[in-house]
Formats: structure tokens, sequence, C-alpha cells
């Protein structure tokens, strides 16, 4: 066998053609070498990622036939020999693309949790995974698809397909900060919101309250292109993390700034002491640009986040301009949670 694959050590989310790449194959060569170095890929990346999950948990070994799940627990579920076995022969040449899939999806989950310093364990499909009930051991029902996860908290669980970890995951354990993390999970708060609906386009770090704790502003954007067609495509929250004590945070949030029935969009987020500015950006070819500066700050008498001031400056296609300047003289109280950029300008005078 050729020194460069002896020497090669597989990593958890190398693919094949990576690793094939990497040794120098090609052809017929990497068609041969695929269904030999699959089986070793996958066997490398889920002992790899079971030595390293253990080394975050104490929990139940996975070396039990039965593994009893408590708190809140995630365990990934690969086919064991005879699963794999029967695959094969059901799947033929197949199988080797569905296993690779796996292969990235496993990554791409264990990353995820990772980043959010969230502890879970990897088993075979040979083991029975159950949760104590009543004084009573129940089995938790195997998956549909031979590579899995599973999460459990408080008496329920869920088995999830691994390309669905990252969306299912915020939904089934909420806002609760990871155990074992030891101080506030911001990460965790903000993806219980993002999902795979949305991503962060800016996040700062503030002190809103003044009280020497660090909270958070965290503007996110919608993954899907502006449909006017379809009210989904026009939310992209704006989150502020109250840090209480470094204890929690209490999650603001707002859906209705951009991009609005207008289609503006986030350009710029400024903080300074009690206050932050949400700056959008809006053009329409051969008529207008238009920017927008959406101004809140901390009330101290009531303990509020409240709209302070709305401003907007359009320039016209034919050069005139058009300025908009309101504050809360005009406009009343309107808390964070209840502004909304598509009626603000009718509060404001003309």
């Amino acid at each position: 066998m050729d020194e460069s694959i002896l020497l090669y050590q597989v990593k958890p989310g190398d693919t094949l053609d990576k690793i094939a790449g990497t040794i120098g194959m090609t052809g017929n060569q990497l068609k041969d070498f695929h269904k030999t170095l699959l089986l070793t890929v996958l066997i490398t990346f889920f002992s790899v990622a079971c030595n390293k999950s253990q080394e975050k948990t104490t929990s139940a070994s996975v070396k039990s036939d039965t593994l009893v799940l408590d708190d809140q627990d995630i365990v990934f579920v690969s086919p064991g020999d005879q699963t794999i076995a029967a695959l094969k022969k059901k799947n033929g040449e197949d199988f080797y693309t569905i296993a690779d899939d796996a292969n990235n999806y496993f990554s791409e989950a264990s990353t995820y949790l990772d980043s959010l310093k969230v502890s879970y364990k990897n088993a075979d499909d040979t083991k029975v995974f159950a949760y104590k009930k009543d004084n009573k051991t129940v089995a938790i029902p195997k998956h549909n698809s031979p590579w899995y996860a599973v999460f459990y908290k408080d008496g329920k669980y869920e088995t999830v397909d691994l390309i669905n970890v990252r969306e299912a995951y915020p939904k089934f354990f909420g806002n609760a900060v990871a155990k074992n993390s030891g101080t506030l999970n911001s990460k965790m708060v903000i993806a219980s919101v993002a999902g795979n609906q949305y991503s962060v386009v800016e996040e700062k770090d503030c002190d809103l309250n003044n009280d020497h704790f660090t909270d958070k502003i965290v503007v996110l954007a919608n993954n899907r292109d502006l449909d006017p067609q379809d009210p989904d495509t026009k939310i992209a929250p704006v989150l502020i993390l109250l840090n209480d004590q470094n204890k929690k945070y209490d999650v603001l949030k707002n859906e209705k700034i951009y991009p609005n029935s207008f289609g503006d969009s986030f350009r710029k987020l400024v903080v300074k002491d009690r206050f932050f500015t949400v700056e959008l950006f809006n053009e329409l070819p051969d008529e207008y640009t238009s920017e927008k500066y959406i101004t809140f700050k901390f009330s101290e008498p009531s303990k509020e986040i409240v709209l302070s001031k709305y401003g907007e400056n359009t320039v016209w296609n034919d050069g005139k301009k058009t300025n908009t300047l309101c504050s809360e003289k005009n406009f009343g109280k309107i808390l964070f949670r209840d502004y909304n950029s598509d009626d603000i300008r009718a509060k404001c005078p003309k």
C-alpha cells in the first residue's frame, strides 16, 4: 500500500474526494478505493468524536447495552456492523454516497454543538436508548434513518435527522444556558432565535442599563431573498440581550424594524452609552435613495427600552431632498418591542 495512505490521518468532516486528492489518487484508483476508504472514514470519525464527547461529559457510558439518558442529553447514533451490512445489500453502490453524506452532516452538526459548548455522546444502533419515568425505564424508538441524533430533556425526547440538528436543537432545548458551560452562553440564545432561517450580520456588546453587566445587541438577516409576495422574507429580527447579573439573559425581540414593507436594507449598528441606532438604507432606481436612523434608549425611570428618535433623509431623482426628524415629544412612548417601521412616519410631523 502507498506510504501516503498509511500516513494520512482521517479527521471528522473529511470528504472522500478531499482525502483521495490529498494522497494523490485519481480516476479508476479513486473509484476502486472509495469503498474501503469510506468504511475507514466512518469508523474513524465516530471513534474520534466519541472520545471527544467523552471528554466533555461524565454521563452514562456508551459501552453499556442500554444508555439511560438524564437531565439534558444528546446522542449521535450511527449504524452498527449488522446495519451497515444490511444497508450495503439494500442500496448497493449508493450506500457509499449515503454514508459520505452522513459523514458531512455529522461534522456540521457536531461543529455547531461544539460552538455552543454543548456536550454530546456517540453510540451505534446496537445500544438501547432509554430514560427513567415513574421509576420505570422507558425505551426510545429508533429513528427511520440509520444516522440520527437523540435529544432528551426532562422526560421528553426527539429523534432528529443529522441534517436538521441545527434547526431542531434550539426548538427542543429552548433558551436554556448550556449545562457545564459555567457562563452565559449568548451564542446559544441567538441560535435559538436564528435557527436556519436567519444569520447574524452585526453584534455589539454594550451596557444599556448601566449596571456594569455586558448586554448585547444583535441584528439578524433573513437567509431568504426578499419576496414581496412572501411576508416571511420581510422579517429579520433585532435582538437585545439584557444581562441579568450574569445569571441569564432577558431577551427582547423586534421583527418590524427591517426589511419592512419598504424592503429596507440594514447598513450599520451604532451604540453609545444607553443609546443604540439601527441605520437602514434603500434605493429605488430612477426615483430616490433613502437613509433611516432609528434610535432606541434605556429609560431609567421605567427600566424599559424605548424609541428615542426617528430620522429619515430622502434624496429624489430630481435633486430634491426630504428630511424627517421626530422624537418622543412627537410619537410618545413606543417600546422597542412595539416599534414598527411601516407606521412610524404617520407619527412624525409633516
